[in-house]
């Protein structure tokens, strides 16, 4: 007669429940986009004469635009929201037990092909027009203003890749946090003022953005949510450091920079930036019960869906609008030109706004399939393979390279009929090291 010996099954510890996704973080994501590509129209003036297309930044010649880019600034916002969207996606990732060079990978690929398609159009049209004989001064400023956003994906990438270890700290310590990498942009600041060179201010594209991005973290994990006076706190807070800096303070009132100035706000980002950031996240989570209810209306959510399907698409190409449309219309003459700052002025910038956002709309049904193609093969969800572990790592800083110089100097420069040849050593390199992926079948890159 055999026995067994019964054992005590002991329960496995719940994990944690994540927090449900926040649909007010994706229409935030909406408005944010389409605020980016209205600023950038309204404030980028292109003109032409004999023959030449020229422009102007109209923060420079119209002063009553600056305080405006208080309203129209809102890369501190996106990268509120990118904390949430990375906070969410690193948590699931360790839910279903991906480490974080699968994570990571996952990530860059989303940036990296819409960016790769975006290269390769311009690069080839900048080499086209460069063997027909177009002079260089003719097709450099073009290469270069459409490829203006990629600043953006410079410091993204960076900021993705430590976001992992800046939740690990968010998790241990919270708010302190938030106040050590605010204090250490407050002291790139200080150095920057007493005359430190670009390298140093530099640093603060990675701090401030990061102290934004922890704030997502906060966002995400529900922190900010537990009381209603966090949103007043944040938006009075944030509004009077704002003023603070901008008038006690060296800081200049326009938060987006302009030619002629000594100190811009954007290049390298400064502390107005993060307390812009404040500001803008107590007024979204004041909002928050407004916005929720305007998701239960139909238009809203197509409104929310169709742009965050689109918004790396759309926040690449709407300078590729301008510029078709600049190329088209002026030499037409049916641009009127109006005194800079006067009412026809600004009414016909509004105008201006209607008819790009009438260009880019057919841009981005073409071409914003290669955004919104799955991740892998014809599946969904992220994609399959775990990565090679130090692929994507290596990745991380020629990316950021590539698109450094790609922002700098365009898409047309010394190489072969002007083609970039570093910036697309670097960006090829990185890109195919974050596609790297092994499977049962061996190593490949996809």
């Amino acid at each position: 007669m055999s026995t067994t010996t019964p054992t005590l099954a002991v329960p496995e510890r719940p994990a944690p429940p994540r927090p449900e996704r926040d649909l007010t973080v994706d229409l935030l994501r909406a408005v944010a986009m389409v605020a980016v590509a209205v600023g950038h129209w309204l404030v980028v003036v292109p003109s032409y004469a004999d023959g030449r297309f020229d422009g102007v930044n109209a923060l420079a010649t119209v002063p009553l635009m600056r305080p405006l880019t208080w309203l129209f600034q809102v890369m501190p916002l996106f990268f509120v929201v990118g904390g949430v969207a990375n906070a969410a996606s690193w948590s699931g990732a360790r839910a279903r037990g991906e480490g974080y060079s699968t994570w990571l990978r996952t990530r860059l690929v989303r940036l990296v092909r819409p960016a790769a398609l975006l290269f390769g159009v311009w690069a080839g049209a900048a080499a086209l027009l460069r063997a027909a004989g177009v002079p260089a001064d003719v097709v450099e400023p073009i290469a270069w203003l459409v490829v203006v956003p990629v600043w953006f994906l410079a410091v993204y990438v960076l900021v993705v890749a430590v976001a992992p270890a800046l939740w690990r700290a968010h998790e241990r310590y919270g708010w302190r946090t938030v106040a050590v990498l605010a204090a250490g942009a407050a002291a790139v600041d200080a150095a920057r003022v007493a005359g430190a060179g670009d390298a140093v201010a530099s640093i603060n594209f990675l701090l401030v953005f990061c102290v934004c991005q922890q704030v997502g973290f906060a966002w995400y994990d529900g922190r900010l949510a537990r009381h209603r006076a966090t949103g007043w706190a944040l938006l009075g807070g944030g509004l009077g450091a704002l003023w603070l800096l901008t008038h006690a303070g060296p800081f200049p009132v326009s938060l987006v920079g302009y030619p002629g100035q000594e100190l811009a706000n954007n290049a390298p980002p400064t502390t107005t930036l993060v307390a812009l950031g404040l500001a803008q996240t107590g007024l979204a989570l004041l909002a928050r019960p407004l916005l929720q209810r305007a998701l239960g209306h139909r238009p809203v959510q197509v409104f929310a869906l169709v742009l965050n399907r689109n918004a790396m698409t759309i926040l690449l190409w709407h300078f590729t609008a301008l510029v078709l449309a600049a190329v088209v219309l002026l030499p037409l003459g049916v641009v009127p030109d109006h005194p800079e700052g006067s009412g026809a002025w600004w009414l016909t910038r509004l105008a201006t706004v209607v008819v790009l956002a009438a260009v880019l709309v057919p841009i981005v049904a073409l071409v914003g399939r290669t955004e919104r193609r799955p991740a892998s093969g014809a599946t969904a969800g992220p994609p399959t393979g775990p990565a090679r572990a130090w692929a994507p790592v290596v990745a991380v800083p020629l990316l950021a390279a590539a698109f450094g110089l790609i922002t700098v100097h365009g898409l047309s420069g010394g190489g072969p009929l002007g083609i970039p040849v570093v910036a697309a050593v670097l960006f090829t390199s990185g890109a195919l090291l974050a596609s790297w992926r092994s499977d049962p079948a061996g190593s490949r890159l996809i």
